[in-house]
């Protein structure tokens, strides 16, 4: 292939445009390097994307951003957009047979004195909150390569082995609370999955954008060179470079540049990049992801709740993960006086969200809605429906582990590829937005040596 210093090429070639693949040009952008980023839909984000419908803002994968986010916080004000960044409140609500407990971010107490929670529950709390604190810089979103410790079982063996009351907090706290956020079933995810979630979101609280959270990857990608609508088919390296072949509006052409970042869903890299060796292959092509719907019902007027989360311990709505008020979720989200709240479906062996017909899952949200909040009975204006094929990563126990050994092995691998996505890291936008920046930081030693 042709040498891309001779030919006017950028310099590194970037394969999607999620906030991984966008913090990696920006990353670039820093080392003096020039980047193109390709991207197959017609807007960039990926899962940090933003619907907006007769003045409702609608936050279509990313909801929820915690305050030790700290790298998207200054990504946000390097692109421009500290005025529209604003904190919120967060109060999870959990609906069970005998009402609805509450639980504040930030505030870890709430718990020790709900008078609903055993004793015994509480003793084993403790000890998780201590576990928290000794593993906490483990927990760092970019940084899971230091959780191998706690990526050794699962949550429900984790909170087995803390007795009765660990099972207590499973269900009736984190796995209701918690559902949605990892995709289904809390019980397989990995224990470091569990507390990662707990201290970045809910142990460290909240902020937003006033706008909808697009507004950070629109505001990358005007400073980076990006094209959207291309269908990258094949990418090829050599000692030379790499080629990266794509189908634009029918037509095939190709891109050729010193390296390449493919930020793709991992099980996805193999497939666009056959020359990669098995210990990246192997690994990538067993990711997976969990299937996600929402329906978002608009509605004349705000549910008389305080709760911008509500989940449900018992008895448990089939299918469905959490709610989230977004009146109460984050400012400028619906029009003055108005209200809706995000039905989050997830998979279940009877209830699978993706094969549902839109009406039906219409009318169920519709359903649970009215359920859940009577006084806004007969009060929708309409009910937007969201599919994720590719939601959540998923992280069963040892799975962080094997992906810090490709990451490791990565940083002295010679060849021009390199990898970023939050399947390498976690289930949170700061994670992939990390490792977009390793990724180009390794790829800047890599072309410096060249």
């Amino acid at each position: 292939m042709p040498n891309p210093k001779e030919t006017g090429d950028p310099d590194v070639v970037i394969v999607g445009a999620g906030i991984a693949g966008l913090a990696a040009a920006l990353r670039l952008q820093d080392f003096g390097l020039e980047s193109l980023v390709l991207e197959a839909e017609s807007r960039v984000g990926g899962r940090m994307t933003t619907d907006r419908i007769n003045g409702f803002v609608i936050d279509r994968g990313v909801t929820l951003i915690g305050n030790r986010f700290g790298r998207m916080r200054q990504v946000a004000r390097r692109v421009g957009l500290e005025p529209l960044m604003q904190p919120v409140g967060f109060t999870l609500g959990l609906q069970d047979q005998n009402g609805c407990r509450s639980y504040r971010a930030r505030r870890p107490d709430d718990i020790i004195f709900d008078r609903r929670i055993s004793f015994t529950a509480k003793i084993a709390l403790s000890r998780f909150y201590f576990d928290l604190l000794r593993h906490q810089r483990a927990l760092v979103h970019g940084r899971s390569d230091r959780s191998g410790a706690i990526d050794t079982e699962n949550t429900w063996q984790y909170l087995s082995r803390l007795g009765t009351g660990g099972e207590e907090l499973f269900s009736k706290i984190f796995e209701p609370g918690l559902r949605a956020a990892v995709g289904g079933s809390l019980a397989t995810a990995s224990r470091a999955i569990l507390m990662q979630t707990v201290w970045n979101t809910l142990g460290g609280g909240f902020w937003n954008l006033t706008d909808g959270v697009d507004r950070i990857p629109e505001a990358i990608a005007s400073r980076v060179p990006v094209l959207t609508g291309v269908c990258v088919g094949q990418i090829e390296y050599d000692a030379h470079g790499t080629n990266v072949t794509a189908e634009i509006n029918g037509q095939t052409q190709s891109f050729s540049a010193r390296g390449c970042i493919i930020g793709v869903p991992g099980h996805l890299a193999p497939k666009l990049c056959a020359q990669l060796p098995s210990w990246i292959a192997e690994p990538l092509a067993r990711t997976r992801f969990s299937k996600i719907a929402s329906a978002h019902v608009a509605l004349k007027r705000p549910p008389k709740s305080p709760f911008a989360g509500y989940g449900f311990a018992d008895p448990k709505p089939e299918g469905i993960g959490v709610l989230e008020l977004e009146h109460l979720r984050a400012p400028g989200r619906c029009p003055e006086g108005t209200g809706m709240v995000s039905v989050y479906f997830t998979d279940t062996e009877a209830f699978h969200c993706l094969e549902q017909a839109d009406a039906t899952l219409q009318a169920r949200a519709v359903e649970v809605v009215e359920q859940t909040f009577p006084d806004v009975a007969k009060q929708t204006t309409f009910v937007h429906l969201i599919r994720w094929p590719t939601g959540i990563a998923m992280f069963p126990a040892g799975r962080l582990t094997e992906m810090t050994e490709i990451r490791r092995r990565l940083v002295d691998w010679s060849r021009p590829i390199d990898l970023c996505g939050d399947y390498f890291d976690g289930l949170s936008s700061e994670g992939a937005l990390r490792t977009g920046e390793q990724a180009a930081e390794r790829l800047d030693s890599r072309l410096g040596k060249a």
